[in-house]
């Protein structure tokens, strides 16, 4: 269940980015949820917040990848693999 909400929370968030051409915003709202999610099943805060840090640079360069090559093939090899590694 948790692999099918983070495909289209992630296709959700490409589609805000094409439309919005801000990758901060995108890692943000991912990286908040991730939090949110994690706090929500009683993971202790301290964990919470490294891995909504990870989160969000690792989301950020994902997002900012997409954005810098958007027209161009290498744009769907950089979604694909995201979304495959989002996956893990």
């Amino acid at each position: 269940m948790f692999l099918i909400l983070k495909v289209v929370v992630l296709v959700g968030l490409i589609k805000l980015l094409l439309a919005t051409e801000k990758p901060t915003l995108c890692a943000g709202i991912y990286a908040a949820g991730v939090g949110l999610l994690m706090l929500g099943i009683g993971i202790p805060f301290g964990a919470v917040y490294l891995r909504v840090i990870g989160a969000f640079v690792l989301s950020w360069l994902y997002f900012a990848g997409l954005n810098a090559t958007e027209g161009t093939k290498l744009f769907w090899v950089i979604l694909i693999g995201g979304l495959f590694i989002g996956l893990v």
